[in-house]
């Protein structure tokens, strides 16, 4: 076999099987960590309603669930967090900060990404109701 074929067939069965094999497996990481990071975020939530106050998902966490945001009609519910960063809305919509709380007078600014976690609203028909809790376990409803 010359030098050049021997190279050829190290990559084809050495070097791209485990190319393979690590994207799949940063895929798997991706996917576990969104995952994880939604129910992170559903037991802040809970433990937001049940105390009134700000409770990060996680330690290092730049952000904190302020509401939860649902579409009975579509069975829609995601958990709206504080700040519109690229950070927070990576993981679900962001309360625009400098706009009114949600449950508050004035005109509350929620921002998500339309490819992911506003996706739903392409479904929206007139008439669709949409509610907002707030961590106060207020509901309102529109």
């Amino acid at each position: 076999m010359s030098a050049w074929f021997k190279k050829i067939f190290f990559i084809l069965l050495i070097v791209l099987p485990l190319s393979g094999v690590w994207q799949i497996g940063l895929g798997a990481y991706i996917h576990a960590k969104a995952i994880l990071a939604q129910l992170l975020l559903e037991t802040a939530w809970s433990e937001t309603i049940r105390t009134n106050k700000e409770v990060k998902p996680w330690p290092w966490a730049d952000t904190w669930p302020i509401g939860r945001l649902s579409v009975p009609g579509l069975g829609i519910s995601r958990i709206v967090l504080a700040g519109a960063s690229g950070a927070s809305l990576a993981f679900g919509p962001g309360h625009l900060f400098g706009t009114a709380m949600p449950g508050n007078a004035g005109n509350i600014v929620i921002a998500g990404h339309r490819d992911t976690h506003f996706r739903f609203l392409q479904e929206l028909k007139p008439g669709d109701e949409i509610r907002l809790q707030t961590e106060r376990g207020i509901t309102n409803s529109y």
